[in-house]
This record gives C-alpha cells, structure tokens and sequence, in this order.
C-alpha cells in the first residue's frame, strides 16, 4: 500500500513540474492531488513528524496557496514571482527529504 502511495506522489510531482507540457488545468490539478497525498503521507508515516518535516509541509502549503493566490491576482506578478520562489525552493527541500529518508538518516 505504501508502494502505490509513493508511486501516487511521484506521478502527481512530475505531472506538476511538467506544466509546459500538460497545462494549467492538469498542473492545478496535479498539483491538487499532490497536496492531498502529501497529508495522507504524514498521516500514514509512522514516524512523528518534528519541525523540518512540518516545515517541508508547510511549504509545500504555501506554494500551493500562493500558486491559487497567483491565479486570482494575475494582474500582480509579484505574486507569481512569490509562487515560482517557493515551489523552487519546495522541489529542493523534497529532494533533500527523500535522499535522507532512502538513505536512512535520523533526521528530527
């Protein structure tokens, strides 16, 4: 069961990154879907979450809010700028935490 949840992420996360390819209507939902998994995810770990991996989520939160802030205020790119830095900066940090988590690393 957790196989076909990680495979789930892996889909949603690529379908996301591609939306030069798929478009925005696949990339919202991708990313929408991507969202839910990752609260399934912290629900389904049994390890407890400390503070990096509720930070990891919590970016991943805020790219997803200001990325529907973004729709909203097209008229602001400021606010697509804030939303392209933090979904940069969310796939580091994502990459960062699977490296670890394969690697084993006792983390927080």
């Amino acid at each position: 069961m957790k196989k076909l949840l990680y495979w789930s992420l892996l889909v949603s996360f690529v379908c996301t990154l591609s939306v030069p390819l798929t478009g925005l209507v696949v990339h919202k939902l991708a990313s929408t879907v991507f969202l839910l998994l990752c609260l399934v995810h912290m629900a389904v770990s049994r390890k407890k979450p400390g503070a990096r991996r509720w930070a990891l989520l919590g970016g991943v939160l805020l790219a997803f809010v200001s990325g529907i802030l973004s729709l909203i205020f097209a008229a602001a790119p400021w606010v697509l700028a804030v939303h392209k830095v933090v979904s940069i900066t969310c796939v580091f940090f994502l990459a960062i935490h699977i490296f670890a988590c394969r690697r084993g690393f006792k983390g927080d």
